[in-house]
Order: structure tokens, then C-alpha cells, then sequence
């Protein structure tokens, strides 16, 4: 790439982004347009995360409604059938992100349901 189209951006100045993620640059520079991206994948990463702190939280708080919904011949194919397959990956990604405990708390707080049993059965096996 020609040097005329790369502005270079020193990993400490504060419009490269957090700090806190200097490690991954190795003490170098980096050019604007590769922080942009690092900075945007970390970005997505904090949002996912709080989508699936979402998704865990409202699903467990949905208890039996949410089971008498599944079970439901007119909601069989829906983006409810789902849930059971995406809450674990959530709960997974929780934990990769060292929020486990905050999950198994949620799980333990949460009324009977089979999210909460499947949760805690898969919380057991992790």
C-alpha cells in the first residue's frame, strides 16, 4: 500500500483506541485503518456479550410461559424452537468471557422451567 494512503497511528495515543488493548499491537504502530477494524471487532465482542447476558436473562425469566410456548404445535418451526440450541452457545460465550458465575447466579435465582433445568444440567457438564 502506498505510504500517502496509511496514516499511522501510535498505539498509545487515545484515538487508536482503549489503552487496555495495546498488547495486541506489539508496541508498534499500527495504521489507522487496522485500529479502526481491531476497535470494531472489539466493539462487536462487547455487544455480543451483552446480548447474550440479554438473551439468558429474559428466557429464564420467561419460565413456564416460554415452555407452554414451545410445546405449542402452532409455534413448532419458529425462531422459538431456537432458543434451547442458542442458549447454551450464549451461556458458553458467557463463560468464555468469564461471566460464568454471573450465569450459574441468574440460573440459580431463575424460576422452574425447562430453560433453567437444560442451564443448569449444561452448567454441570462445562
Amino acid at each position: 500500500m502506498c505510504s500517502i494512503h496509511t496514516h499511522y497511528v501510535p498505539i498509545d495515543d487515545s484515538s487508536a483506541g482503549d489503552p487496555c488493548h495495546a498488547e495486541l499491537y506489539g508496541g508498534g504502530l499500527l495504521p489507522r485503518e487496522q485500529a479502526t477494524q481491531v476497535m470494531r471487532a472489539l466493539d462487536a465482542l462487547d455487544e455480543l456479550e451483552a446480548a447474550a447476558v440479554k438473551l439468558v436473562r429474559a428466557e429464564l425469566a420467561a419460565g413456564p410461559v416460554l415452555d407452554g410456548l414451545v410445546v405449542d404445535p402452532l409455534t413448532e418451526g419458529t425462531r422459538l424452537d431456537l432458543l434451547c440450541l442458542v442458549d447454551t452457545v450464549a451461556v458458553d460465550l458467557l463463560a468464555v468471557l468469564g461471566r460464568g458465575n454471573m450465569v450459574r447466579r441468574l440460573v440459580a435465582e431463575a424460576p422452574p422451567g425447562s430453560a433453567r433445568n437444560a442451564l443448569a444440567e449444561h452448567l454441570t457438564r462445562s
